[in-house]
This record gives C-alpha cells, structure tokens and sequence, in this order.
C-alpha cells in the first residue's frame, strides 16, 4: 500500500491513528458492511412523497430594513429554477453503486440539492406574508425528488450531503414557525435514513463528516419527535470533545469547516437538542476561536485548509464569506439553546470583539495575532489531529478583510488529468525544500504526521513557532509587520500575495495593498513568480508570488511588510 509519493504503509497507518483507534475500528465495520451488501438491504429504493413540505408561516416576523432589503434582492436570485441533472452515467445507479469522484468533481454537483434556499425564503415568507416565496420553496423541493428519486445516483451517495439537507428543511420549517407536515416528515425520513445508513463511515473520517450528520440527526429528531434525537445527542457527546480542543480548536484545520461544524452544533441546540454543559462549553469555544479570526466589519475569514465555499443557513442572504451570522447564531446556542427563528437566521447581537494581542492552541495547530483590524494566523506544526494539507507554518496576513499573505484555496478535490489541486506545499506561504509537500502527501485528503512543535510563544505584539527545519517569528510594530524566518539549508519561501499591480524594488515588491522588503544573512535568489489561487471552489487564476530562494550559506531571512 502506497500512494502517488511513494509513502509507506507505516506512515498511511500513523496519519490514520491521528483519528484515532475508534476511528479505524468504524472503517472497518463500515468496509465489511459494504463488502455484505448492507446497503441495498438498508436502503433500498422507495418512493417519493408529496408536498407540501412546509409549514405554513405563522404569522409575520418583523425585520430591520437593511436586513429585508437585502433578503429579498437575494432571494429572489436565489429561488430561480435550478437543473439538478449531474451528466454522470450513474445517474439512475443506487447510491451504494455511485464512486463520486469517478466522473469529474462530485462538490460541484452536490451544490444545487443541498436545499441551502429554503431558510431564506422561509425567513422571506415570513417577514413579508406572501405566499410567492413559501410556492418556491415548496417547488424546488418537489423539483428535486422528481429529478433525483430517492437513493438514486450522485445526490444520494453522500450522507453528509443528506445531513445538510435535513439541515436546511428543518431550519425552514423552524422559521416558518409551523408543525410539519406529513410530506415534510416523509422527506425528513428519507434524509435521516440516509444519514445512518452510512454513520459509522462518516464518523471514521474524524473531521466535520461526523459531527454534521450527528447535528442534523438531533435537530430534526427535536422537530419530528423521533429517537434520532436521542441518538444524535448521543454521537455529539461522544465525538465533540475529541474532535475539538478546549481553545476552540477542530480536528479539521480548515476556517471554512469550522464555521460549518460550529453552525451545524448551533442549529442541533436551536432546534432543541439538548447538550450538556460541557458541550455548550465548547461551542462556545469553537465560536470564540472563529470571532478571533474574523474581520468584524466585513465578517471575511482567512482561508486556512481545505475551503470548497460550504456556508450553511444563509437565511439572510449575507453571502458565503460573510462569517458574521455564524458568530451571532452560535453565541444564542451557546447561552439560551431552544427554537428561535431570528437566532437561526443569524440575526441578533453580536458577540464582542476579538481582543488585540497573541493567543495560540497548539493542540488544534493554529496561533494568531491580531493588531487593529490586521491578523496574522499561523498554522503551526505537531498538534493533536490529522494533517488535511502541506501547510505547516504557513502564514495569512488579513488586513481589513483583504488577505494580503495567503493560502491558495482549494479549486477543486478532483481536478482534471494532470493537474493538482492547491493542498500542496507550494501553494502556502511558508518554507519548502524542493519539490517535495510538508507533511508528506499520502492520498487525497491525507497528509503523513506532521513534525513536532518545539518551540512556541504567543505575546501581545509577537509569536514564535519552531519545528526541525523552520523557526518562525511573527512581530507588529505600528503599521509595519516583520517575519524572520531560520531555516535549514536550500529553503525556498514564498510570500503569495493578491491580485493586482506589484512594483519589484531591489530588496522586494510594492503593490497598493502592501510593501514587502526582504533582507537576509547570506545570498538569496528574489523573484517576482506566479502561483494559482482560488478565490472560489471551482474558480482559480493567477497571482504574484514573491519566492527566496536561499544559497550558500544563508540561514535566516527577514520580510517586512509595510500596511497602508
């Protein structure tokens, strides 16, 4: 067993035992059950039940004026008619039977039937009590089951792709503020079949996967009344404090995924689900980790990890990189869970600003330090969890929401023949040693264990992390930001930066958003190159990158990077 860089099964079994002995055992259950032909005997096909889905609204639910305006530009974009054929020869094949990543980018398909319209216009029906935007709701549902019979082709093979679903129907029908109906409880039940037809699989992965369908099960079980309430109480309580870390940290070292798995605890709390004291605790955790890295006056994020554009409960129309209504939805479930529809909606106070200064989890692999509205977040080495991409050390620079250093995104899982996607090394910026990915890349979304942290410091102005080949020392001043890299020998750096016009200087480049000069102890070979970035999932171009190549004997490199 070895992958595309020739990696031992020794270290594919070390990065897997990063998820844990429970996690392995789950794979195995779920392998074997598949082996048996488990699947067709759970779910085999069944009809498709009919509307109405929704409850009717009961009665109008005030909002601000900004807050409606943009609701109802967006909504009303958002509720065209969509195709949901895929292309894919698989099609009518049973879900079981469906390889997603046999016949181009599955994420790409999966997109249009995640029902991610129905909060808003259920949020429209009932702030305005016309009737045009419960009839859209009402239509795409039934568009889909006719389009996608259930448990058939690419729609049906992802279980967490069922959970968002579930997700987005119960949050709608919690808005509207109604009991469901029988066509919503028989499509509920479809959804949450799915769900636990393949559970134990989802939780193997030890990453957003599980805690999702483990969300979606107990709040749907709130609002039907159904033992998946219980059970996915259960499953949260179990796998929540493993997954994540007591600063907030998420076994999936991703921005977006965070946001996704702390909006989907949220909507579990809103919709009733009980969790007890010590997970609401570290829901708080998670959000206050996310209101760390967040802009407050835009809501951005940096992108950090894997990022396919996920954004979950859009009631409001604010956009998939607007992490704000995330925050205001999280701080609710955390201090008084229990249905609300302006909570669920996103819409409510604000948690408090991020405090300036350092702060650092090295069990969850991340440090930050905020200065104003500039932060810098640092990826850092060792950590308790799975390595999802060659990003160790890697550093964003956010200045007022723009990310001035940053990742690459991730364009696509499955990108044509002969290319990659953005997950390797020289897609971040940080150091690489030649060609090869830090931590090794053993599969898809497996990265070998990462090296150890051997040095870490979190201050009001300053970080510094050290691991075996890269010490790292993040320093703000004013507006001017230094970074001092030690470095073994033959290091190549790379600083990505945004779009636009940047001027080469002799010790840098000098662009509208920043100035990045660079200095060194020995010889270095500066270029102004170009790397790939993907600003949106299935969307990517070029931008500059300024590489330092270090020579001879050069160890240490100095970038300071001037902010308007």
């Amino acid at each position: 067993m070895t992958d595309q860089g020739g990696a031992s099964r020794v270290a594919v079994l070390r990065a897997l035992w990063r998820r844990g002995a429970a996690a392995m055992l789950r794979r195995t259950r779920h392998e074997v059950w598949m082996r048996l032909g488990g699947p067709a005997r759970a779910l085999p096909d069944r009809a498709a039940p009919a509307g109405p889905f929704l409850p009717c609204p009961a009665g109008t639910l005030p909002l601000e004026t900004p807050v409606l305006a943009r609701l109802l530009a967006g909504v009303d974009r958002a509720a065209r008619p969509v195709s949901f054929a895929t292309g894919r020869p698989d099609d009518a094949a049973p879900w079981h039977a469906v390889e997603p990543y046999a016949h181009g980018d599955v994420r790409l398909v999966w997109e249009v039937s995640r029902f991610g319209v129905l909060p808003a216009l259920a949020l429209a029906a009932r702030a305005t009590g016309e009737p045009r935007f419960l009839d859209a709701a009402e239509r795409h549902l039934a568009a889909f089951l006719a389009a996608c019979p259930p448990y058939r082709g690419a729609h049906w093979a992802s279980a967490q792709e069922a959970a968002i679903r579930l997700i987005h129907l119960v949050a709608a029908g919690l808005i509207l503020g109604g009991a469901p109906p029988p066509g919503g409880r028989a499509l509920a039940g479809l959804l949450a079949a799915r769900v636990r037809a393949t559970f134990a699989y989802e939780r193997s992965l030890a990453n957003n996967h599980g805690l999702v369908c483990a969300a979606a099960l107990a709040g749907a079980g709130a609002w039907l009344g159904t033992e998946d309430r219980r059970r996915g109480e259960r499953i949260l309580a179990a796998d929540l404090p493993r997954l994540t870390t007591a600063a907030g940290g998420f076994a999936q070292v991703s921005t977006r995924y965070h946001r996704m798995a702390l909006d989907a605890l949220a909507f579990a709390a809103l919709a009733g689900a009980s969790l007890a004291a010590p997970l609401r605790d570290r829901l708080a955790a998670m959000a206050a980790w996310l209101g760390r890295v967040t802009d407050p006056a835009t809501g951005q994020v940096p992108r950090l990890g894997h990022d396919d554009g996920t954004a979950l409960l859009d009631a409001t129309c604010a956009g998939p990189d607007d992490a704000r209504p995330s925050l205001v939805r999280a701080t609710a479930a955390a201090a008084a869970p229990g249905a609300s529809p302006l909570a669920l909606a996103g819409l409510g106070p604000m948690a408090p600003e991020p405090s300036p200064g350092g702060w650092a989890d090295p069990e969850g692999g991340t440090a930050g330090l905020r200065h104003g509205r500039t932060l810098a977040l640092l990826r850092l080495p060792g950590g308790r969890f799975p390595a999802g991409q060659g990003d160790i050390m890697h550093l964003t620079l956010m200045h007022r929401g723009e990310e001035i250093l940053r990742d690459a995104g991730t364009w696509l899982y499955n990108p044509p023949a002969g290319e990659s996607d953005l997950a390797g090394t020289a897609h971040h910026t940080t150091a690489q040693w030649g060609e090869a990915d830090r931590p090794v890349r053993l599969g898809r979304f497996l990265f070998a264990a990462p090296p150890r942290l051997r040095h870490l410091e979190a201050s009001a102005d300053r970080l510094r992390a050290a691991c075996d080949r890269h010490d790292r020392t993040v320093a703000v001043a004013g507006d001017t930001w230094t970074v001092t890299d030690r470095l073994a020998p033959g290091a190549t750096l790379r600083w990505r930066l945004p779009p636009g016009t940047w001027l080469r200087r002799s010790d840098g480049v000098e662009g509208a958003a920043a100035a990045l000069g660079v200095s060194a102890d020995g010889p270095v070979d500066l270029r102004l190159a170009q790397g790939w970035d993907s600003p949106r999932y299935g969307e990517r171009q070029r931008i500059p990158v300024l590489t330092v190549r270090l020579t001879g004997s050069t160890r240490c490199v100095v970038t300071r990077i001037r902010l308007p």
